[in-house]
């Protein structure tokens, strides 16, 4: 039985819209009346993992998805277990960095070894245990890709982030970003390896280079709109304009402290339930539980979250304005390259010492985005860069 391989990097993002595209490339296939696949999913992040893909499964898919299709999703927890010990869980992006690279070649053996016999997945929805002949992968879908498994016909997104090497390329030479250049020299191989023979390299715009007029890109990469579902507009009735809280999934930054600013806005707070956890203790006793799925809301005004481009999307897409905390020393370099595209593009508004007053001008540049939206309609014909990559690769596959 032929199989839709996934592959990720650290946070809640990553994995959700991982799982969204490979759904998305059964979507494509079925109505072009191929079969649809299993869609191997390694489990990472354990109860966490699975509470999180459910809700954005049913907010952004359908409510009925696993109903419809109760035996598409299975989890392997040996490909969890390998890529959680590859993954970030430190606020110190160096050290992560050094752990990859004493770590890396162990883990790559032992994933290419569970990869190459029948192994015993379990099923999302009924737990039920089947195995699987991992040698019968049809296609792997990475987003932002933290191992190469030497699986047939492979398809890296970069979610926003570019590629890995790309971004450690570029940490080296601004000279304002502290980070390990000895520990760099050691990993440029490995991140290089990582997306070594994809047959295509999808980027995503607005991503990490976007400030960049200049970027090259490479002979196998195609650029793509935004990589998540446009939200649906919800009508929840809330009782307070708000500002909705998204919490980063990586262990180590979401407890950073680089979330305390947002008592500061003076906004009722919505926060995802998986969230709830990252706001300061004075505001989460008055946050209120929301859906990620809902944030499309009229009483939603803005957003909060670290500047990952998933985020961004989100706020974008739907007209809210977006806020972030300024880049720290020891966070991932990707997110200094995306401030300045969000800065550049007019998407959101780095905090600084009056929070009100840069709330105020998030909401003030989230009315004028629809110009910037437009730009990619004409140039993609849609908004969904999710189901514009699916469709490719079915094009290239079938």
């Amino acid at each position: 039985m032929e199989y839709i391989n996934t592959t990720f990097a650290h946070g809640n993002g990553p994995y959700s819209r991982c799982v969204e595209w490979a759904i998305e490339v059964n979507n494509v296939r079925e109505e072009r009346k191929l079969e649809r696949l299993p869609i191997v999913v390694p489990n990472v992040y354990g109860e966490r993992q699975k509470k999180i893909m459910k809700e954005e499964i049913e907010g952004h898919i359908s409510d009925t998805f696993f109903e419809e299709h109760p035996d598409e999703i299975w989890f392997d927890s040996v490909q969890g277990n390998l890529l959680m010990s590859l993954m970030f869980n430190s606020s110190d992006y160096s050290e992560n960095l050094e752990t990859l690279a004493l770590e890396y070649g162990n883990v790559e053996n032992k994933m290419k070894r569970h990869l190459d016999g029948e192994r015993r997945l379990e099923c999302f929805v009924n737990l039920e245990i089947r195995n699987f002949d991992m040698r019968n992968c049809k296609l792997q879908l990475g987003l932002n890709n933290r191992i190469q498994t030497g699986l047939p016909n492979q398809f890296y997104v970069s979610g926003g982030a570019g590629p890995f090497d790309e971004v450690l390329e570029r940490a080296v030479e601004d000279d304002k970003i502290n980070i390990n250049r000895n520990v760099v020299t050691k990993i440029l191989p490995i991140a290089r390896r990582m997306i070594e023979n994809q047959k295509i390299i999808f980027s995503n715009e607005p991503g990490v280079f976007s400030y960049d007029d200049n970027r090259l890109a490479r002979d196998n990469e195609e650029g793509t709109p935004p990589f998540i579902h446009s939200p649906k507009y919800d009508d929840t009735p809330l009782t307070k304009k708000g500002i909705y809280f998204l919490a980063t999934g990586i262990d180590g930054i979401r407890e950073s402290g680089i979330y305390d600013t947002i008592s500061e806005f003076g906004l009722q707070v919505y926060v995802a339930k998986f969230s709830m956890n990252g706001l300061p203790d004075s505001v989460r006793l008055e946050a209120i539980e929301l859906a990620p799925s809902k944030i499309n809301n009229p009483n939603i005004v803005a957003q909060y979250a670290r500047a990952g481009w998933s985020e961004v999307w989100l706020s974008h897409l739907t007209g809210k304005g977006f806020l972030t905390s300024p880049y720290q020393d020891k966070d991932d370099p990707e997110i200094k390259f995306n401030n300045k595209g969000i800065e550049k593009y007019g998407l959101g508004v780095i905090v600084g010492k009056n929070p009100k007053e840069d709330l105020d001008k998030a909401i003030k540049l989230a009315s004028k985005v629809g110009e910037y939206n437009r730009s990619l309609l004409t140039r993609y014909g849609t908004l969904d860069g999710i189901r514009y990559a699916a469709e490719r690769v079915v094009n290239v596959l079938d």
